[in-house]
């Protein structure tokens, strides 16, 4: 297989979402961008909030102080939820975003915010949360005219979320994973809207997932961690057998399964023993379990990580197939702060 890059976007920060007639919504700093019929159009602008849109200037102060973190997710119903620092809002074309309700953390992670058949909005909160309090998943009505606390994590029980996940093959289902550290690494199904979670794992690095990947027999991942050697993983879904594949270099995050049935799944170079490369890597699959890897980009000489950003690449929710891939990237030559259309042949 080969990846060609087809067009670059340099001024879209990050692409969030393919909407279910193929409009591609971005964020630029603060301002959102809707892209149909291969034109970029303005949408609305995020409120402003300091001290980090002080530093939005340049691409390094703008990394150091997480400028461009948001999220903008477009339900079936065509409504637009944007978060962004702490708050999430309901954005309407050429108006000011209305907020509707504080959650804790700045944003979510890319990718991790689904729907139901009604067009329900659920994500869960992400933060550092060093004290262990309570960590919540959210409900956000079709028509973004009303919200919930779907489920509570009790204090101490987990760090944050990493995501919620609609299962393709259960329509009943919805997949939660959640760590971070020993005894927080968990995946969590329910099946009746979130009054139940049943859990999967022991808690160990392991069990810790950003992206989930779906097949009819199991649930499957690539290791997030920074602490230990990183492995693709599946659990069958009957038994709950866990299976343990091969190595992968780096923690992964960011992912998506294409139309055509291929799975994505991207590297993040960050800081840690779990940590063998720095290059952040396209890995392709056709079973999400035994991957190769595509493409590969480098991580750039900006240090210390943590304050410029690990080398990461993520995707668009929503479907997308691998002939018009979507990515966006920080903190790598060649792929900070923008974004690009990629196509994924078979032949190479």
């Amino acid at each position: 297989m080969k990846l060609t890059i087809v067009e670059q976007y340099p001024r879209m920060t990050i692409l969030h979402h393919v909407g279910i007639h193929g409009e591609l919504w971005a964020t630029s700093h603060r301002r959102i961008f809707v892209r149909q019929h291969a034109t970029w159009l303005p949408v609305a602008q995020f409120p402003f909030h300091a001290p980090r849109d002080l530093f939005g200037f340049s691409r390094p102060s703008a990394r150091v102080f997480r400028a461009d973190k948001c999220n903008i997710y477009v339900n079936l119903l065509g409504n637009i939820l944007g978060i962004r620092a702490g708050w999430a809002y309901r954005v309407k074309q050429n108006l000011a975003p209305q907020p509707l309700f504080q959650i804790q953390g700045d944003c979510v992670l890319h990718g991790s915010l689904c729907e139901d058949d009604a067009g329900n909005i659920y994500f869960g909160e992400y933060f550092m949360n060093p004290m262990r309090d309570a960590v919540r998943i959210w409900r956000v009505s079709p028509d973004l005219e009303r919200w919930a606390v779907a489920y509570e994590f009790a204090p101490k029980s987990i760090r944050h979320i990493h995501g919620v996940y609609r299962d393709p093959y259960d329509a009943r289902a919805f997949w939660v994973a959640v760590g971070d550290f020993r005894g927080e690494c968990f995946l969590m199904r329910t099946r009746d809207a979130f009054r139940t979670l049943e859990r999967f794992g022991d808690g160990e690095q392991i069990w810790r997932a950003v992206k989930l990947f779906f097949t009819a027999e199991h649930v499957c991942w690539l290791t997030d961690s920074n602490l230990e050697r990183n492995h693709a993983c599946r659990m069958h879904r009957r038994s709950g057998k866990l299976e343990i594949g091969m190595h992968i270099a780096n923690s992964g995050w960011y992912g998506t399964t294409c139309r055509e049935g291929l799975h994505v799944a991207f590297t993040t170079v960050e800081r840690g023993p779990g940590i063998m490369s720095n290059m952040s890597e396209v890995l392709v699959s056709r079973d999400a379990f035994h991957w190769e890897t595509l493409h590969a980009f480098k991580k750039d000489w900006y240090r210390p990580l943590q304050l410029f950003k690990y080398g990461v690449i993520s995707c668009p929710s929503g479907m997308m197939s691998q002939h018009e891939l979507y990515i966006s990237g920080e903190g790598l030559v060649g792929l900070d702060g923008k974004s690009m259309r990629v196509d994924i042949s078979d032949k190479g």
